[in-house]
């Protein structure tokens, strides 16, 4: 009872540090993450993802979506070679368990909302990385087991993805299969934040659904991956298009994509929450 107690006024704590601490700048965290596509391989892949924190919201983008702000906002085209990663970004009200998720289907975005919620263990483990004390905490959630350090020198009780509710920044984040493996590598203050104008356009041109409605339409694209694509452009029958990735569409490989498509869905079908994963036939 004195732990939770303890842990409880430490929230608090947080949260206040956070509303004077935060008020008219962002707080930018950068994660290297090295994560397996596809749970049966081991080969990994390693991509920065970013945490901005603006007064009482987070926002978890790819560093992508960051240069393809960068290229919006000095009106410069997309470059033909330019490789995509199109991961979701996550949005969050800090001090509830409401997030948004917009989940970018090549041209359509589909946006989910969900309750999300860790039941952490805290430990008296710590541990020093550079000038940071780190104390341990674990949980399961998602369908994997997980293990956290984090900081209070950060008075933010965020994380990567969906993860928060630590009374501080979560600094490191690993599942016990080594599935995913978060490392905070770089933190800066913005003074004067400007909107990212490519995540904006996402959540503006974004179709609400739920649950069921979600996997259905995700379960349409597997189908049938270019015809999905065609349709969210607006003509079913144009012949030529790319891909986020740059991928070149034309109508003679168009069944040669639809394919690889097909088979990269299947094949690295390895997200975070493991639970929540579709079952494509």
């Amino acid at each position: 009872m004195k732990n939770l107690m303890r842990y409880r006024i430490n929230i608090f704590l947080a949260l206040v540090m956070l509303a004077n601490f935060a008020k008219g700048q962002t707080h930018r965290f950068i994660y290297d993450v090295i994560y397996k596509k596809d749970s049966t391989s081991n080969v990994t892949t390693k991509e920065n993802y970013i945490l901005d924190i603006r007064n009482s919201e987070t926002v978890f983008y790819t560093r992508d979506f960051y240069l393809a702000d960068s290229l919006i906002n000095n009106n410069i085209p997309f470059p033909k070679d330019m490789k995509l990663n199109t991961s979701n970004i996550i949005t969050h009200k800090i001090g509830n368990n409401l997030f948004e998720e917009y989940d970018l289907i090549e041209n359509t975005v589909l946006n989910l909302k969900s309750e999300n919620s860790q039941n952490w263990k805290l430990t008296d483990e710590k541990k020093q990385i550079k000038n940071l004390t780190l104390q341990k905490a674990t949980t399961d959630w998602g369908g994997r087991h997980w293990i956290a350090w984090f900081t209070t020198s950060f008075p933010f009780p965020e994380g990567p993805h969906k993860f928060h509710g630590l009374p501080g920044l979560i600094i490191e984040l690993s599942d016990d299969k080594n599935n995913y493996h978060f490392v905070l590598a770089k933190n800066e203050k913005i003074a004067n934040p400007e909107e990212n104008q490519f995540i904006e356009n996402s959540k503006q041109m974004s179709i609400p659904v739920d649950w069921k409605k979600y996997t259905a339409m995700k379960l349409n694209y597997y189908e049938s991956p270019v015809s999905f694509i065609k349709n969210g452009i607006g003509n079913s029958k144009v012949e030529d298009f790319f891909l986020n990735d740059g991928t070149v569409v034309n109508s003679q490989n168009q069944r040669e994509i639809n394919n690889q498509l097909r088979n990269a869905i299947k094949k690295y079908n390895n997200p975070i929450e493991l639970d929540k994963a579709i079952t494509y036939p």
